[in-house]
């Protein structure tokens, strides 16, 4: 039954920001009325669950089972040959009518209208629960609960589009959105943190799930995880142009809260010493475990949207050749990813992260001398991130039993004609387990929020307050620890070197989660960064060594200054009346 109430409530919600719920009065004709919902328990518990109905799909839900990262200098997507997302994207074809990343046909679309459904729905639930059945003693969590999802709803909507008309109330059919001013960025993170700061002082709100039954459900983790991410990207030079430190202490003194807060309620990276570094590799593999005493203690917030899209699924659509059971290759990881792995053994980059190349098609890297990189073993003594994130030529996969072959001539070597080859010289192998077999089922989530997050947070913010002092190295050496590497080089003076050596550190340990694509936008860097991409491609001799030559594998248009921000969709843009030519983005 809550199901069908469930399917009903979402069918009513479908309403854009101009919709108001709470004034609907449907007649008794076999539908139910809003009067109806409030007044009993069950059916005001099942509009809240439609609440989070509203969430996109990350991960592989992007058209088609695609990933975001492949739009980033993370990955080239070998999607490019079926005029699909990446064909788009690289070509810079977005407009204010088609946004590649949100196709209408169920993948991730259209999330503008979407996020403003959530938020009336959530401001609706927040109006109206006082006044419902659902007892007294349970309207706190529940109350906590919709205040988050709306403030998650906003930040997403937000970084992707640039602030939003904020409120507390839905909007009603009066509204005059022609009169309505658009916010800074600040007062969105501000919002979010004054809706916090209320949730974390009610007592029934949980830090942490501890029944499965509950799995899904928001907590004060989630809460003050977001706090921090608004006032990152509110301090960020998209969003502070004029660098107001004081926007910077606030994200510096809200990642610090978070972690102070976060560790002192059982939180902490995952970590087991009976994988060692292999724990990295496998923390992606499994659905976080929800109970009172979990093996898994780094996941924040999962999302559930994309089901079981990973492992078997993966396999299928982010594989390579050699499994003989893949659809596609899919993200292909780029050289740039690569060489931004460092090495085990020194702990120094293979690359000046400040100043990565000495030529603009990123052919000629400026190697850091001493760091223990061999041009000819380029894949060998690796950061161990590398290797739970990319296939390499001679990659062993032990699930299949088979070795990379991704050299010129070999069963996985670059063939730009066709989506199951890499057009890079590289395969994904983060998120896939090697034991899995394609279409099998999978129970592990996407992991939208974790610790390690916290961690870069603060240490960005630090770095951006007070320059590379040690709380800086602390934070940084926290996430090295956990994968066996030495902490970054002693001895950094400058707040512009440590910048680098940051945002090189959360590229690595982030990537293909979704983090890249939004840092290059919010560090502005978007035109540094997403130009074109390179890979390597490789040659067999007859002695059985290989010989490696960096190419360009391809250019994009999806770089200059109006790619910062998406276009709002020109319906809704249409919505703000003759207000609508202002609120589109620059560019758009």
């Amino acid at each position: 039954m809550k199901k069908i109430i469930y399917y009903i409530l979402s069918s009513l919600s479908l309403l854009s920001m101009l919709g108001c719920a709470n004034d609907l009065d449907i007649t008794p004709d076999g539908r139910i009325s809003m009067k109806d919902v409030w007044a009993d328990q069950k059916r005001s518990e099942a509009y809240l669950s439609s609440c989070y109905g509203h969430q996109i799909g990350y991960g592989m839900n992007y058209y088609w089972f695609a990933m975001l990262d492949g739009l980033s200098d993370c990955a080239f997507d070998s999607d490019v040959t079926q005029n699909l997302m990446a064909t788009a994207w690289y070509n810079g074809t977005m407009t204010p009518s088609t946004d590649p990343t949100a196709n209408s046909g169920g993948w991730n679309g259209p999330m503008y209208s979407n996020c403003w459904t959530g938020i009336r729905q959530c401001n609706t639930f927040l109006q109206n629960v006082d006044l419902s059945a659902i007892p007294e003693q349970e309207r706190p969590r529940l109350k906590a609960e919709a205040i988050v999802l709306r403030d998650f709803y906003y930040f997403e909507l937000c970084r992707k589009y640039g602030p939003q008309p904020l409120t507390r109330v839905p909007f009603t059919m009066d509204t005059d959105f022609s009169k309505l001013t658009r916010p800074s960025f600040q007062d969105v993170a501000d919002f979010i943190a004054q809706d916090v700061d209320q949730v974390l002082s009610v007592s029934e709100f949980p830090w942490r799930l501890t029944n499965d039954a509950d799995r899904g459900r928001f907590t004060k983790a989630i809460a003050i995880t977001l706090k921090s991410e608004a006032q990152l990207y509110a301090a960020s030079p998209l969003w502070n142009s004029t660098n107001d430190q004081s926007r910077w202490v606030k994200a510096r003194d809200y990642a610090k809260d978070a972690l102070t807060q976060l560790t002192a309620n059982g939180y902490q990276l995952f970590y087991s010493s009976e994988l060692g570094s292999a724990s990295y590799d496998n923390y992606f593999f499994n659905e976080t475990d929800i109970n009172a005493s979990p093996r898994d203690r780094e996941t924040i917030m999962e999302n559930q949207t994309n089901g079981s899209m990973f492992s078997g699924w993966f396999v299928q659509m982010e594989g390579f050749p050699s499994r003989t059971d893949i659809s596609k290759a899919g993200s292909c990881p780029t050289q740039e990813l690569v060489d931004a792995f460092d090495m085990q053994s020194t702990g120094l980059p293979v690359i000046d992260p400040a100043n990565r190349y000495s030529d603009n098609s990123h052919i000629y890297p400026n190697y850091v001398s001493g760091s223990g990189y061999d041009l000819q073993n380029p894949y060998t003594g690796r950061d161990p991130r590398f290797y739970a994130t990319v296939l390499y030529n001679g990659a062993y996969c032990s699930g299949p039993g088979v070795t990379v072959q991704a050299y010129a001539g070999g069963k996985d070597g670059i063939h730009t004609d066709s989506r199951q080859y890499t057009f890079t010289g590289y395969y994904l192998k983060k998120f896939m387990d090697e034991k899995a077999q394609v279409n099998t089922q999978c129970t592990s989530n996407w992991k939208k929020m974790r610790l390690a997050e916290l961690y870069l947070n603060y240490a960005e913010a630090e770095n951006e307050v007070n320059g590379p002092d040690q709380a800086v190295y602390a934070a940084i050496k926290a996430i090295r620890d956990r994968v066996n590497m030495p902490n970054i080089k002693a001895g950094i003076t400058s707040k512009e070197e440590m910048r680098a050596y940051i945002q090189k550190e959360r590229w690595t340990e982030f990537a293909f989660e979704e983090q890249r694509f939004w840092d290059v936008r919010r560090w502005k860097i978007l035109d540094k960064t997403d130009k074109l991409v390179t890979g390597m491609q490789i040659t067999k001799g007859q002695d059985k060594t290989f010989s490696y030559q960096r190419f360009v594998v391809g250019q994009r248009q999806s770089w200059d200054s109006k790619f910062l921000l998406f276009p709002i969709p020109l319906n809704d843009a249409s919505i703000m009346g003759s207000n609508g030519v202002t609120w589109q983005n620059p560019g758009w």
